[in-house]
């Protein structure tokens, strides 16, 4: 067998070894981030089932809303300005991170 070809399966072989070991590696450092995306991935589901039961039960839903707007009308306002405070900085949040996406102003 021609010695070249010989020295080309050796260094195939390192190199197999090598991205062996670097999949590991890789697999290792990211086991937090697989675990935070379960979180996320389960909640995404939660809400998923959520948004489906209210959809097959509009009438309860609409009861419980009307009962807590008429019994506790100051925590609704309470709660309608914090939700519109989080989307607003969730706006700010979201533009800011598009303006970073879009590199320095004179890249554009």
């Amino acid at each position: 067998m021609d010695p070249r070809l010989i020295e080309l399966y050796v260094q195939r072989g390192r190199l197999r070894e090598r991205i062996a070991s670097q999949r590991g590696d890789m697999a290792h450092l990211l086991a937090p981030v697989g675990s935070a995306l379960q979180t996320v991935d389960r909640g995404r589901l939660l809400w998923r089932q959520a948004s489906a039961w209210m959809a097959a039960h509009p009438a309860l839903v609409t009861a419980t809303v009307v009962a807590v707007v008429v019994w506790r009308p100051r925590a609704v306002w309470r709660l309608a300005r914090g939700a519109y405070g989080v989307w607003q900085n969730w706006s700010r949040l979201k533009a800011w991170s598009e303006g970073l996406r879009a590199g320095p102003p004179a890249a554009r």
